[in-house]
């Protein structure tokens, strides 16, 4: 898999106006067979969700969970950023689950919002790949590959799920990825909550040191008081 290119994080910006609301539960749609080296073919388009708001105390009864842009709309837009869904938001009910993040004990659900671009390199969606990995494989579902759009991920638990955490657990599936590009095969020993925990405090101590930032839990780059993913 291609490196990250981190540069990407400067100045994330996570203010917003609007709230996400519910949007309408889409029909169900065949997946296409896999082709080598094809991409799958689009699904149909869904019906679209209003920009995020930033996640606050005001939001008494919501909860927090992140918003993982696609290609197109990174553009114009941080490439992701924190929001506060309702707590019957269809983010919440039958979504798949990340393989890695369940095998570590910080459960997140991706639930798709956004398939209205025509190419694929707009819909393009690195991190919700990454996050769906298979442990055995390395390799994402081919519906999760390309087309992805935009995302929500939400704690299967419904408990918060901070910028933070997400990026933790992305970045973990970008370890798992490295050793697959090594010839290592499934490294079966950081598929538990010892091995992530032992990872996170590693990582964690890092981004304090080098990103201070400044809006508090709802701003990527401030890891000044981050708490663990187990403490939520």
């Amino acid at each position: 898999m291609s490196r990250i290119d981190y540069s990407k994080w400067d100045n994330i910006d996570t203010d917003s106006d609007t709230e996400l609301k519910p949007e309408p539960k889409p029909k169900p749609k065949s997946e296409p067979k896999p082709k080598p080296n094809t991409a799958p073919t689009p699904p149909a388009p869904q019906a679209a969700v209003g920009s995020a708001q930033t996640a606050t105390p005001a939001n008494e009864g919501k909860i927090p969970a992140v918003i993982l842009r696609c290609e197109k709309e990174k553009q114009n837009h941080p490439p992701w950023s924190a929001v506060n869904l309702a707590s019957d938001h269809l983010a919440f009910e039958e979504n798949p689950v990340s393989p890695i993040s369940a095998l570590i004990e910080v459960p997140l659900m991706l639930h798709r919002v956004h398939s209205q671009f025509k190419n694929q390199w707009e819909q393009d969606n690195q991190i919700a790949t990454y996050l769906m990995i298979d442990p055995i494989t390395g390799f994402a579902p081919p519906q999760w590959q390309s087309w992805v759009g935009t995302v929500l991920a939400v704690r299967a638990d419904r408990k918060p799920l901070l910028p933070h955490h997400l990026e933790g657990v992305w970045m973990y599936c970008d370890r798992i990825l490295d050793i697959f590009g090594d010839g290592n095969g499934a490294p079966q020993h950081l598929y538990n909550r010892k091995a992530f925990e032992e990872w996170w405090e590693g990582y964690a101590r890092t981004q304090k040191r080098n990103r201070p930032g400044k809006g508090g839990d709802t701003d990527p780059d401030d890891w000044r008081a981050v708490k663990s993913p187990y403490e939520m």
